[in-house]
């Protein structure tokens, strides 16, 4: 694969890009039904290795390929509207890459050129730390040399795929959140894949920890639990990440970018019914209000809450347009619709929540 260029005014106009797109279209797409139904294919991961997909998360001094950041979010969108499944896991496979460098060890380190050529896939799994006291996920238990890590992951995407996990746990004796990096194939460790009404083939699993041992060199971050409640939900990706690897980083001061997901699943409906009904007014203003959303940042959350009550009514006109045809298991329109319902709940911190809810009072 040649290296990554600047990127230009269309994103879809790059090389990586084009690269990207074929395989979507020749590969992907079309098995995307039967995908969801069932589960993704190792050889979906094997062929996005190919063209090097897996580099695009890692930093180019450690293996990685430096993509114009519009370039991979434009890429990721139309995985979205392709095939909902395998975006869900493969967009996840740079979650350990920013603690690997935050925690800075030579065994941290070691796996970022594994995780560029796709020989380990890398992962995240959240433990229900969100409501911790109410409710226990992941307990973290300090012993010498790191932690011992028991209790529940509910979500985990990418289960018989992914090799390595970023995961939180509370050390409820500190009330600290803890942070790290583990290997699925360990000991202790066990998943049972949730049957989800939306992105089923995306092998979302509950993984359970049975004293499992997470050394201090693959712990990247111990946050007192209210500072890290203070953060959670009101700070995007962008901003969470860069204050990961320097707290001192003012979040007024970052690059922010569109979440990835709602504007593809939108747009891919819509292109559709617009096919169908090509002077159908209603559904151009749904694609303009789209764009101009997608173009237009606000303060976390409410950015992502716009576009993802955008997609749910996109996907909706889109199984419309369709009609009933739309409902069949073999119809892409349908697949859409639930995933755009399944993006409304991925990451629901309290502040986003609320924020659902005040949208969909319009």
């Amino acid at each position: 694969m040649t290296a990554a260029t600047e990127v230009t005014t269309d994103p879809r106009t790059h090389p990586v890009y084009r690269e990207f797109a074929r395989l979507v279209e020749e590969v992907i797409a079309p098995r995307a039904v039967e995908v969801d139904r069932t589960e993704v294919p190792r050889s979906h991961i094997d062929a996005l290795r190919e063209v090097g997909y897996h580099r695009w998360f890692v930093p180019a001094e450690y293996g990685g390929l430096d993509v114009p950041r519009e370039v991979q979010n434009a890429a990721e969108e139309l995985l979205f509207g392709a095939d909902p499944s395998t975006a869900t896991i493969v967009t996840q496979h740079g979650a350990p890459v920013v603690p690997a460098i935050k925690a800075g060890t030579p065994e941290t380190l070691a796996l970022l050129p594994l995780l560029a050529t796709g020989e380990l896939i890398g992962g995240a799994g959240m433990g229900h730390v969100r409501s911790w006291p109410q409710r226990r996920g992941t307990i973290a238990r300090k012993v010498p040399g790191g932690y011992r890590i028991d209790g529940v992951i509910g979500w985990h995407s990418g289960w018989g795929l992914t090799d390595v996990v970023w995961l939180d746990a509370v050390d409820e004796a500190r009330e600290d959140y803890v942070f790290g990096i583990a290997p699925l194939d360990q000991p202790g460790v066990s998943g049972r894949v949730s049957r989800l009404t939306a992105v089923f083939g995306s092998r979302t699993a509950t993984l359970t920890f049975e004293d499992v041992f997470l050394p201090d060199e693959f712990v990247s971050e111990v946050v007192p639990v209210a500072e890290w409640k203070a953060r959670d939900g009101v700070l995007g990706l962008d901003a969470r990440r860069a204050l990961q690897l320097d707290p001192t980083v003012d979040p007024a001061t970052v690059t922010t970018y569109p979440p990835v997901g709602p504007y593809g699943l939108a747009r891919a409906a819509l292109d559709d019914a617009a096919a169908l009904f090509p002077d159908d007014r209603s559904l151009a203003a749904i694609s303009d209000e789209l764009e101009l959303a997608y173009a237009t940042p606000l303060p976390d959350p409410h950015w992502r809450v716009v576009l993802d009550e955008i997609a749910v009514r996109a996907t909706t006109a889109g199984v419309v347009a369709r009609g009933g045809v739309g409902l069949l298991e073999d119809d892409i329109a349908q697949v859409r619709a639930r995933a755009a319902q399944f993006l409304q709940v991925r990451g629901l911190a309290p502040a986003v929540r609320a924020a659902h809810f005040q949208r969909y009072t319009r």
